[in-house]
């Protein structure tokens, strides 16, 4: 038999999601599970019934060993990760609910493998540096060989994969079975975790998984002795979550039906309309995700339904994401000041012996609030189209030394155009200093202030400092480097500068001319590895039990900095009109039930995140409204984000 492998896609559709709570339910009696048992009144609906069932599955869950208090894991960037399923068809609820923490790799033995399954298996598990493996059916007895009647043949291989778990390799291991079977093994060296889960069903795999990642804390005792080594009593205790939990609104107060009918009626009515082709809707209340659900197609054609592991182009919220991570870490290390020039971080705009520069004065604080008097944007492609098609002149058809900056498949720009990019914003005209006037510009140059700044490669800078310490591989620049196109989400047809329909690169011309990494736009995300960075600026600078910048700084930048000058701007970050509760509801922005103290930002693509701390609040949308053109607006004109928002609100107050 031999060893299956399957890269991880961090999660599963919506599809999968929804057999798995059926199938839930369907194994309730299994746990001795009914409306008599638990003693339930009529009135309790289903989904009450599962809040209780997960509420004594982690009362249960026991944690047996945990060397160097390994878990919750922590440093996710430096974990190479191999997800072990052994008994249980791949992939298991248990390696899903991993890989939505980071990347994962999934392997798979299936109940009956062979000596040589084992060998190949622990080659491949030479390349990682940690393993967990889910154990999830071993009962000698179901193990006799059928032609020769005899239960040792595979029984040994099993032994040596717990003596290769248990001792050879850093390994959590977690047992999906009661202790009567466990104890039918000889005691083994101890892994680095070991955790007593008891039961073999979804939700099980599912907070098992988010133990480890400290999507939950531990709770359990056990009841009866394993091996010599475990006794009635053990069990260690972790007190509290550290990272974001899976579960259902219940948990936080909230009845699911009253949360995703209107969701479903606005996202359905907006799909029915042609607003967008499909969307991914996140929300989550007190550090735990109670609503995923992905609707409609990447297409209009329908050809490709939406999935919750989608990836989309991100737009304008790249400016919160990509180019916010690099100032609020150099500001948070005092190695950038708010009332000091640009100038001191982007020579480009200090004054030269043979060329004044208007710019040379302009501030941090008046750059990122959109006040500093810079022009809304400049369409730099433009000079390089000649006669309404890509110019030779600065264009290659193939990657090479003086044309790495990619556009688009095929189209690649020389290098030297990025000097021009910031020529044109030197010379560009300074208008209405002082005044609120949204411009792409500040964040074009972000890039190019961290590298100055630090020292090292804008990209580099905010992957080591923030994304893959957060586990979120899929929030990244350039796409198609990591994925597949069919996980990407296709966005506009562009008929006007690139002449192909763009799937994986960037929509936006300004990013674009950058090679696609810019401040401004350029990145692309799940909603899940998103929500990791969002849920970081929530809890004001700290996440997975890591302080990424000071809670002073992220108030900072979370704060109204004008409202003398009726600009609502935070710093970089979006907010809510000035007086919104004194607006009329079609007048407030977002919505009229958020908080002053909340922020956020939209973009172009049809994206929006929105974070409310005086409520513990996410919320992600993510859509592909440019698709097949620019020209659709629906999503604007029905008001679809904000109605969303809105409805959330509602449940919550």
């Amino acid at each position: 038999m031999k060893l299956s492998y399957i890269k991880s896609i961090c999660c599963s559709s919506y599809l999968l999601r929804i057999g798995l709570v059926m199938l839930f339910y369907s194994i309730l009696p299994v746990f001795g599970v009914g409306l008599g048992s638990c003693n339930l009144s009529k009135n309790q609906s289903a989904r009450e019934v599962e809040l209780q069932k997960r509420r004594q599955i982690e009362d249960s869950m026991t944690l047996l060993e945990n060397r160097n208090q390994l878990i919750p894991l922590d440093r996710l960037d430096t974990l190479r990760i191999a997800a072990l399923s052994v008994g249980d068809s791949i992939p298991t609820e248990f390696q899903h609910m991993l890989a939505n923490y980071m990347k994962v790799d999934f392997y798979n033995l299936q109940e009956r493998f062979t000596a040589k399954d084992l060998a190949e298996l622990t080659t491949s598990m030479k390349k990682y540096n940690l393993v967990i493996a889910g154990i999830h059916s071993f009962q000698k007895d179901g193990l006799k060989d059928k032609e020769n009647d005899s239960p040792e043949n595979n029984w040994n291989e099993f032994e040596q994969l717990n003596d290769y778990l248990h001792r050879e390799i850093t390994s959590v291991v977690c047992y999906f079975c009661d202790p009567p079977l466990v104890n039918e093994m000889k005691s083994f060296g101890k892994p680095a975790g070991l955790i007593m889960a008891f039961q073999n069903d979804s939700l099980t795999q599912s907070l098992a998984a988010q133990l480890i990642f400290g999507g939950i804390g531990a709770k359990g005792k056990l009841q009866s002795d394993i091996w010599s080594a475990y006794h009635p009593g053990d069990g260690i205790l972790i007190e509290k979550a550290v990272r974001m939990k899976y579960t259902i609104p219940e948990e936080v107060g909230i009845k699911s039906d009253a949360l995703q009918t209107p969701i479903d009626s606005i996202v359905n009515d907006a799909l029915n309309k042609q607003a967008f082709p499909g969307c991914n809707v996140l929300v989550a209340k007190d550090g735990e995700i109670i609503f995923r659900k992905a609707y409609g197609y990447k297409t209009f054609e329908k050809q490709m339904t939406a999935h919750l592991d989608d990836i989309y182009d991100l737009a304008s919220v790249t400016k919160i994401s990509g180019g916010l991570p690099g100032i609020l870490k150099l500001y948070d290390e005092g190695k950038i000041e708010l009332d000091k020039p640009v100038a001191n971080y982007f020579p480009d705009w200090q004054n030269k012996p043979s060329s004044k520069s208007n710019k040379a004065d302009l501030t941090i604080r008046e750059l990122y609030t959109h006040q500093s008097g810079l022009v809304p944007f400049i369409s730099f492609y433009q000079a390089t189209i000649e006669n309404g098609n890509p110019s030779p002149k600065w264009y290659a058809a193939q990657a090479d030394e003086m044309h790495s900056l990619c556009v688009a498949p095929g189209m690649f720009l020389d290098n030297r155009f990025l000097d021009s990019v910031y020529f044109e914003i030197r010379k560009s005209p300074l208008k209405n200093r002082g005044k609120y006037v949204y411009s792409d510009l500040p964040l074009v140059i972000t890039p190019q202030i961290v590298k100055n700044t630090s020292g090292i490669d804008f990209q580099e800078f905010v992957e080591l400092n923030f994304y893959k310490p957060l586990g979120a591989y899929e929030l990244t620049y350039l796409p198609l480097q990591k994925f597949s196109r069919d996980r990407i989400v296709p966005t506009e047809n562009d008929q006007y500068y690139r002449f192909q329909q763009l799937q994986g690169t960037v929509h936006d011309e300004s990013a674009a001319v950058l090679g696609g990494i810019s401040g401004n736009a350029g990145l692309f995300a799940s909603a899940n590895d998103l929500a990791k960075l969002m849920q970081m600026y929530l809890q004001m600078g700290t996440y997975g039990g890591k302080q990424y910048v000071s809670e002073a700084t992220m108030k900072e930048f979370t704060r109204v900095q004008f409202p003398q000058n009726s600009n609502r701007r935070g710093l970089i970050f979006d907010k809510p009109s000035l007086d919104n509760k004194t607006l009329k509801p079609k007048d407030a922005y977002p919505c009229p039930e958020v908080s002053p103290e909340s922020f956020g930002h939209s973009g172009y693509t049809g994206t929006f995140v929105w974070m409310d701390p005086k409520c513990n609040l996410l919320y992600i949308f993510l859509s592909n409204r440019v698709y097949p053109t620019r020209d659709n607006n629906l999503i604007s004109d029905l008001n679809v984000r904000t109605k969303i928002l809105s409805a959330i609100y509602k449940n919550i107050n």
